[in-house]
């Protein structure tokens, strides 16, 4: 049984960035690299071999397009520091994802909702700073949205830490993993009782 649980436990994935998705390019500040254009918008990621769109959470690092070890975080616990960001901006940044994100985004929506993910982290942090010096494709809107709707339904989201910047992902189902894992415990926790009981 705990070698089951142990199994499901563990944390640490894989992370790739493979390319973009929708987006737009953007001129930011952020202080700790500097004045320089960027991509606003998803990121292709492959995580642990499997296809994921994600956001940046990060724009204290760059990233890297060498596959590195991260681990799966609560989004509040995310991004590294000068992070974490917190439970409240991880909430709204999972509620502008339920409204906003779709596979089929545009890129100014995307980028859009990228810049409004960078202010949320950024004013929940005051240990560095980030601006964006270029046109914000909605994100001030989104924002003022996220904000009159504090109910809102919000996506299930997870944060990924390590080298290079920390993304935000959807939390990917495990194809029932975990319900394989408990019928196995559950079974040894039988032949263990048939066993003390017999003794």
């Amino acid at each position: 049984m705990f070698a089951s649980v142990a199994l499901k436990a563990t944390p640490f994935v894989t992370v790739e960035e493979t390319g973009l998705g929708a987006s737009e390019v953007v001129n930011i500040s952020s202080s700790t690299l500097g004045t320089f254009n960027a991509y606003a918008g998803v990121l292709k990621l492959l995580v642990d071999g499997a296809p994921t769109d994600g956001f940046c959470i990060d724009p204290w690092h760059f990233s890297s397009s060498a596959p590195l070890v991260f681990e799966e975080v609560a989004l509040g616990s995310a991004p590294k520091p000068p992070g974490p960001m917190g439970a409240d901006a991880a909430l709204a940044v999972e509620q502008l994802w339920a409204h906003f994100y779709s596979p089929a985004i545009t890129n100014e929506q995307a980028a859009g909702l990228q810049i409004a993910i960078w202010e949320l982290v950024d004013a929940s942090i005051a240990s560095a700073t980030f601006s964006i010096n270029s046109f914000d494709y909605g994100a001030s809107a989104m924002l003022a949205w996220v904000s009159a709707n504090p109910n809102a339904e919000a996506a299930d989201l997870i944060g990924l830490t390590g080298p290079g910047q920390d993304y935000v992902v959807q939390r990917v189902p495990d194809g029932g993993t975990s319900i394989v894992l408990l019928g196995l415990s559950f079974v040894g926790l039988v032949g263990l009782r048939r066993k003390l009981r017999a003794s």
